[in-house]
């Protein structure tokens, strides 16, 4: 997309416009510039019949030019941080997203995945959470068959063990035939079993299924903390890097989020802590290994507005820019560009 020259009354100043690139909100193409950002000023600035120029930066080019007024308007996605609000001010978040990082997981073998999910905390608990309600459903069903049906349901021990070998054969659905209630209760007590069963092996399967599969990743990551003890990339001068500058979290600076990507498919470092948003989109438009993955954060939330110290044109703004992402063309716009949208 182009950026369009409006017609517009003589009275109008005409704005001038900073960005700074920065996919998908902003993308440089050969002889122009598109991008969902670009699609939604087009839209408030035709609503509000302004005229426009506009100039490229880089980012803290940009932010200075935004608080020295050399711009009216800065339409890149910027950040909403503390220091931010003290040099200048910003429209109605147009996005939300999360801190992330990319990093690349590790593949196991089948055997492998299997091995170490059995003697897991977790597995060896579902294990004994289904023998014991094997046993519970055994031993109801030979109370209500003992008196009644003794030469499939003993006394004593042994009929207990009648009672939990009737209940683990039904479970499985192995169907052997040589223990079967025979009085009323008995068979509806069965019955519920049967449905219970048929619930619980469902789950225990697809349980096994997950850890059978050869491309189960893992990652060193699960934290925030897990940050400091390995080589991590950020581009400097963006929130990520004031989330990483404020919990004095070490990391390489890139110019790009394309060069740290690089970076990390190339094995120079081991994640990239970007937003959700953008990570996913390099991911998705790129020819990056296929081990590589985004792993969200919920520890910090980004906010993606428009900056300006003209905060009458930010009022203007606000009242277009709220009815245009509240619309399901702006779900459209955002779904154009391969991002997620979000309520």
């Amino acid at each position: 997309m182009l950026f369009p020259v409006l017609v517009v009354n003589s009275a109008n100043k005409k704005l001038e416009v900073g960005f700074q690139v920065n996919p998908p909100f902003i993308i440089q193409k050969q002889n122009h510039y598109e991008g969902v950002c670009l699609e939604l000023w087009n839209k408030i600035a035709d609503s509000l019949n302004v005229d426009f120029s506009v100039k490229e930066y880089g980012l803290q080019e940009l932010l200075i030019a935004i608080e020295t007024g050399e711009v009216d308007i800065a339409i890149s996605p910027i950040t909403v941080t503390a220091s931010r609000l003290k040099r200048f001010s910003f429209s109605q978040p147009f996005y939300i997203t999360n801190l992330a990082f990319a990093t690349k997981a590790k593949k196991d073998s089948a055997i492998m995945s299997v091995i170490s999910n059995m003697f897991t905390f977790g597995f060896l608990k579902a294990v004994i959470s289904l023998f014991l309600i094997i046993l519970i459903f055994g031993f109801i069903v030979w109370l209500l068959e003992r008196k009644h049906n003794s030469s499939h349901f003993h006394k004593g021990i042994q009929g207990v063990g009648d009672g939990i070998w009737w209940s683990a054969v039904t479970m499985t659905t192995v169907g052997y035939g040589d223990k079967a209630p025979k009085t009323p209760l008995g068979r509806i007590f069965s019955m519920i079993w049967m449905f219970t069963a048929v619930i619980l092996i469902s789950g225990l399967t697809a349980s096994i299924s997950s850890s059978l599969t050869v491309h189960n990743l893992k990652s060193e990551i699960s934290s925030v903390d897990d940050l400091r003890n390995i080589n991590i990339g950020s581009v400097p001068g963006t929130g990520t890097a004031e989330f990483l500058d404020h919990y004095k979290i070490n990391y390489i600076d890139f110019n790009t989020v394309e060069e740290g990507m690089v970076a990390l498919n190339e094995g120079s470092i081991t994640a990239f802590v970007y937003d959700d948003a953008v990570l996913n989109y390099y991911l998705q438009v790129t020819k990056f290994d296929d081990v590589i993955k985004v792993i969200p954060s919920a520890y910090f939330k980004e906010y993606f507005s428009f900056a300006s110290s003209d905060d009458d044109l930010l009022k203007k703004v606000n009242q277009v820019l709220i009815g245009i992402i509240e619309s399901n063309e702006w779900e459209n716009d955002l779904e154009k560009y391969h991002i997620e949208y979000r309520n």
